[in-house]
């Protein structure tokens, strides 16, 4: 008893709050932020497979994360004039997505006259990773941020996750994007994107020693993905025998790491999963050609 009331007026000595330290917190109340007309909340979708006239039918069925009880509705169509998602493309982002593999933050537009149908308008969108399937009655939804905690004790928790809907904010100690990669996914630019670009968790934390770990079981990447241009990097004069290699940054850009001797390497030339492309670079001891997927709805 006095040791855990030791840990908790450390944690509290250096601003983190009782709640955090708890995973306690509020939901929004229904009035406040559930899906209809007056305010925005999270949302995914599954498509409408339903043979009937349009606007009635071939939209999509919508429903809030992170809620109790599932309230589903229906929209006709998605509404992007609101939003960042200007460009034929970046709407394509989303529309040709699968099943749950978008998650949408706007409400829903007025009837229209004939039917009574309502659009859905977009405020922001984020995209999942293509192919990955997640079990959302058991998952949550959050959005992780750095938590900027010093402790006197080790491990000390350094992110902080938010659910989606609620005031409730969890410290905890690391990110593991395992299940939500296929083979060959740049899981350090995944995780960039969690933590510093706005990318959406669905997951669940689990406890890894002493350390509280966010299972993230897929990552929803925010929309239009503001990849920066890669700088162009001056190149090391490799002397005979020896050949420029590279590395991959947080942002998907080759970045020089000197000279390497040539070697024996395997010309092995992996397959991407459906929905992901196959970018190549020559690294490593010997000057071998690495190899990652890309989601395929990234623009470089």
């Amino acid at each position: 008893m006095r040791t855990t009331l030791l840990v908790g007026l450390l944690f509290v000595g250096c601003g983190v709050a009782e709640a955090e330290l708890n995973d306690v917190g509020a939901d929004v109340s229904s009035e406040e932020g559930e899906l209809g007309t007056s305010t925005r909340s999270y949302v995914v979708l599954r498509r409408d497979i339903r043979r009937c006239v349009a606007p009635l039918c071939g939209g999509y069925w919508a429903h809030d994360v992170n809620r109790a009880t599932l309230n589903e509705q229906y929209v006709s169509a998605l509404d992007f004039s609101r939003s960042d998602l200007r460009m034929p493309e970046d709407q394509a982002d989303v529309t040709g997505a699968a099943d749950f593999e978008v998650v949408l933050y706007g409400k829903l537009g007025p009837k229209e006259a004939r039917f009574n149908t309502r659009t859905f308008i977009v405020s922001s969108a984020w995209r999942g990773m293509p192919g990955i399937k997640f079990n959302e009655p058991t998952d949550t939804f959050f959005r992780v941020e750095g938590a900027n905690i010093q402790c006197i004790t080790a491990p000390c928790p350094s992110l902080r996750a938010t659910r989606l809907h609620t005031t409730t904010k969890v410290l905890h100690h690391d990110l593991d994007v395992t299940r939500a990669s296929v083979p060959l996914l740049d899981q350090n630019w995944l995780t960039f994107r969690v933590i510093e670009k706005d990318a959406l968790v669905a997951g669940r934390f689990v406890d890894v020693g002493r350390e509280k770990v966010l299972d993230a079981s897929q990552v929803f990447v925010h929309l239009p993905d503001q990849t920066q241009s890669c700088p162009r990097y001056a190149l090391a004069q490799c002397p005979a025998g020896k050949a420029n290699i590279f590395t991959r940054n947080e942002n998907r850009c080759q970045v020089p790491a000197g000279c390497a001797m040539f070697g024996t390497c395997r010309f092995v030339t992996p397959t991407c999963t459906e929905g992901y492309n196959l970018v190549s670079w020559p690294g490593g001891a010997y000057s071998c050609t690495q190899h990652a997927c890309d989601p395929a709805f990234l623009h470089d």
